[in-house]
């Protein structure tokens, strides 16, 4: 009696666990997403670093079969995941942040130096562009997720009420604005997070503006620029002139942002 008692408290269990999931049974779990999405950024790390191994499109193919045969995939499997994970941004910037986290701890067994932000006190300064990683960055179709994130957290927290500004330059998005880029700047306080959205519907400048609490320093700055429409025919998207600025409070007059209290 015991030992049923035992069996069926362990099945209620894993049963709890499965109802708990957030992710489709259709779809790539987020545990085999992150090991699915590394092996990603270090295919398309060879072919683009190494264009005379992988000349036409059949070889980079090659390349990226190989990873989907080494998680049991297809590449249908594949893009239907990633439709999904494009309709639900918070769960696949969770899991890309932790793509990043081991990528870069891979550098840094190889001896690697990864971007790190501004050293010193920036806070007396006025104005100060914080980027830290390139500048220019290419959307392409053959990259089936094209996402460009960041996150910025200095050893010092920013000045209280501080102003953040990120601009980007863009070309190549359809005329008819059917696709766009989706902009999203998100800066952290000990206890809440301000954030601000902003659609990209056409080429030329772009800015997504937020100012944070007043009383409240900054600990971290973080966001993505995404392209929505894995399915969408284009050629290239061209970011460029990316910056990241940080205005002390009161260098401009913003839109009070959205808030999400932790």
């Amino acid at each position: 009696m015991t030992n049923r008692i035992h069996i069926f408290c362990i099945l209620a269990f894993i049963s709890m666990i499965a109802s708990c999931s957030r992710v489709p049974k259709h779809i790539i779990s987020e545990r085999k997403m992150r090991e699915v999405l590394y092996d990603m950024l270090i295919a398309e790390a060879m072919v683009e670093t190494m264009p005379d191994s992988f000349p036409t499109n059949t070889d980079r193919e090659v390349v990226f079969e190989a990873v989907f045969r080494k998680h049991q995939l297809t590449q249908a499997n594949y893009d239907s995941s990633l439709i999904w994970y494009g309709k639900h941004m918070d769960l696949y910037m969770g899991i890309f942040k932790l793509v990043l986290r081991d990528v870069n701890a891979e550098l840094s067994a190889l001896g690697e130096i990864k971007p790190s932000p501004l050293s010193g006190d920036v806070s007396e300064q006025d104005s100060v562009d914080i980027w830290v990683y390139p500048r220019i960055e290419v959307f392409k179709p053959e990259r089936v997720f094209n996402t460009l994130t960041f996150d910025i957290e200095p050893e010092t927290p920013y000045s209280s009420g501080s102003s953040y500004v990120l601009g980007v330059s863009v070309w190549g998005i359809l005329p008819d604005r059917q696709h766009k880029l989706f902009m999203h700047l998100s800066a952290v306080h000990a206890d809440t997070v301000i954030f601000v959205n902003k659609d990209i519907t056409e080429d030329g400048y772009v800015e997504a503006v937020l100012r944070t609490v007043a009383t409240k320093q900054v600990q971290r700055v973080y966001g993505y620029i995404f392209f929505n429409d894995v399915e969408a025919s284009y050629d290239r998207i061209f970011l460029s002139d990316i910056r990241l600025m940080k205005y002390n409070y009161g260098s401009s007059a913003l839109t009070a942002p959205q808030v999400i209290n932790n």
